[in-house]
């Protein structure tokens, strides 16, 4: 079956003739003989995967740079339990006409105006004024609003697309709101207040023009230092803050990622801060290891286990069905077939 197709509708066998951003280019040497490959990471709003040129890679690669958005005429195959699409040299050329990159870039799948009407109905429960004022000291600016909604929660772990940060931070609000019904002796507008603003300094900490990079500030900085100057810098633009909710806030930033290796300069001092603390770590591993898992499972590898993840230092059960033997050709190192 031929024609346009997204990311996530590519199998074994599948025949494509589509546009994609190209995000990555490399020229690599072959391993079994002298010369070079072509090799490409492609993305759409869907997803991303490898693409590979065996023949002529110097040249197409001139033809091409990351940021480009080009048409390409290939074929899926998959080389160790990994997707892979093979073009030829006259089969990938820059797109004519005009594209939008956001619509290349992957994205939530869910809705950004319904997470964000259900935030502003969260701000609206906040009965501490105080702390309602400081949360729309944001939410109501349109141009934090705007980088907030379409920012992603990392490069790599995990919501690592467009509308992530967004979609993160309701999960994690949701979460404390759980939490606060639990445990009715806990501060919910602290609570709440903390979840919507732990992570605003990731709108500052990645670029995403056409891939996730981390910016100056976010490396050297780091998202929780810049969350924790944002608000710091609103707060004192309120006047009267009540000083122990200003520090238990600025706190509840500080230490949503615990201390050590996760990046927090101290621990959760007091029951919201560790309330949070656990309700950001439930939604960012459940969400990274759902994303590994799904990744692993579009290997369409034999078996109910997958290849070993380095990452979360386990293997995946895939369930029963997912494997097959299509594909299976003798390949290179390269992962060419023979």
């Amino acid at each position: 079956m031929s024609g346009t197709k997204k990311v996530k509708d590519l199998t074994v066998g599948s025949s494509v003739d589509s546009t994609f951003l190209v995000m990555e280019k490399e020229l690599r040497e072959f391993v079994t003989k002298e010369g070079y490959y072509l090799q490409l990471k492609l993305a759409d709003s869907t997803g991303s995967i490898w693409a590979k040129c065996w023949e002529e890679a110097e040249e197409v690669a001139s033809l091409l740079e990351p940021g480009d958005i080009v048409r390409i005429k290939g074929v899926v195959e998959s080389f160790r339990g990994r997707l892979q699409l093979i073009f030829e040299p006259d089969g990938v050329a820059r797109a004519s006409g005009t594209y939008d990159m956001t619509d290349y870039m992957p994205r939530t799948l869910k809705d950004i105006d319904g997470l964000t009407a259900e935030l502003v109905k969260k701000v609206g429960s906040i009965a501490n004024d105080y702390l309602k004022r400081i949360v729309w000291a944001f939410l109501r600016d349109p141009v934090f609003l705007k980088a907030f909604t379409s920012a992603p929660s990392a490069k790599i772990h995990h919501h690592n697309y467009r509308g992530g940060l967004l979609e993160h931070t309701h999960a994690v609000t949701t979460l404390c709101e759980t939490i606060a019904l639990l445990y009715p002796e806990l501060d919910r507008d602290l609570l709440l207040a903390g979840a919507l603003l732990h992570d605003i300094g990731k709108t500052a900490t990645y670029d995403y023009a056409f891939r996730i990079a981390v910016t100056e500030e976010g490396g050297l900085i780091d998202h929780i230092v810049l969350g924790y100057q944002m608000v710091e810098e609103r707060l004192n633009e309120i006047e009267g803050f009540p000083e122990e909710i200003r520090l238990k806030l600025l706190h509840l930033i500080l230490s949503h990622h615990n201390y050590g290796e996760w990046g927090s300069p101290v621990k959760p001092m007091f029951a919201e801060a560790e309330a949070l603390c656990y309700a950001d770590m439930l939604d960012a591993q459940l969400k990274e290891f759902q994303q590994l898992q799904t990744y692993e499972s579009l290997k369409e590898k034999d078996g109910v286990w997958s290849d070993f993840n380095s990452r979360l230092g386990q293997f995946f059960y895939l369930g029963r069905g997912k494997g097959d033997s299509k594909g299976r050709e003798r390949r290179d190192e390269d992962g060419r077939t023979h």
